[in-house]
């Protein structure tokens, strides 16, 4: 088998190189063909590390894998969390040519101001902060360049070391090759914006009418549909903050303020899933809850 790897693809030695260097040494055996029966992970560190050095793809994947308690030790869960926050972005100069070949327009024509640092740093996309040249704030998501290829390449080497690992009892237990699947899918239906630009004008639709709740308290972002494309989303930019990070205190009773919110979010999802039956499984569910939130919970 060790062979077979290092006469196939650069990216499959660039694994192998990955995983030997940070010493993960079931990855090591399975992969040189030796015997691997019980599968062994990498220390937290080790393993985040190893996502991190192979890129996009595989740091979304530990993402994922950071909401599967039923997988991973909550040591490893804390590890994969923080992957959220880990992604580098595309330097300026790449990003540029991407937004450039996108637009129908010329650049300086479409947009007055543009930051060029991104606000988001995401495996698929990352997101800077412009404004139009009417005036109008938005967030314009780029596709990393490239990035289609990497994902088909990586989703086919994901599938088969599911295929290897699941040639263990725990692999064939935890069914790797349907995780693996499932995560190529997924990862798949977020390379096309458009699709997701839809999902978020039909949420933003959605939710604009409701007996649940008032639907002034909720805001769903607009798109601006003459500058999105497969690989740019252009979208009104929200201001506000993570909800679990919210400084309720500002007013009045926190504990009240909390229940509001949370009393709110639920009849949002319940809308979305039980009334709707529409639960978009692509990145953009932007939910902004107006100053109008804050209320007692009825």
């Amino acid at each position: 088998m060790f062979s077979s790897i290092v006469q196939a693809s650069a990216r499959q030695r660039e694994i192998l190189e990955v995983v030997l260097r940070n010493g993960w040494d079931y990855m090591r055996r399975l992969l040189t063909g030796g015997k691997a029966d019980a599968p062994s992970l990498p220390p937290p560190a080790v393993l985040l590390n190893i996502l991190i050095e192979l890129g996009p793809v595989y740091i979304k994947l530990g993402q994922l894998l950071s909401t599967r308690p039923d997988l991973l030790p909550s040591a490893y869960i804390d590890a994969l969390t923080s992957l959220q926050a880990q992604v580098p972005p595309v330097a300026w100069s790449e990003v540029e040519i991407l937004i450039r070949q996108q637009l129908r327009g010329s650049f300086e024509d479409t947009f007055a101001q543009f930051e060029q640092v991104p606000v988001a740093a995401g495996s698929i996309a990352q997101t800077h902060k412009a404004t139009l040249a009417d005036g109008r704030s938005v967030a314009v998501k780029v596709q990393r360049p490239g990035i289609a290829a990497v994902v088909e390449q990586d989703i086919g080497l994901i599938q088969w070391l599911a295929e290897l690992v699941s040639l263990t009892d725990w692999g064939e237990a935890e069914d790797l090759v349907a995780l693996a699947d499932e995560f190529g899918n997924a990862l798949r239906s977020e390379l096309d914006f458009v699709t997701e630009a839809n999902y978020t004008d039909q949420l933003r639709r959605n939710l604009s009418q409701s007996s649940w709740y008032d639907p002034k308290q909720v805001v769903v972002p607009e798109i601006v549909w003459d500058l999105t494309t497969p690989k740019l989303l252009v979208m009104e930019w929200l201001d506000g903050v993570p909800v679990l990070t919210a400084d309720f205190t500002t007013r009045g009773d926190a504990k009240t303020q909390q229940q509001a919110v949370a009393t709110l979010l639920t009849r949002v999802f319940f809308q979305q899933i039980c009334i709707d039956g529409f639960f978009t499984p692509t990145p953009t569910r932007v939910i902004c809850f107006t100053s109008q939130t804050i209320a007692s919970p009825s």
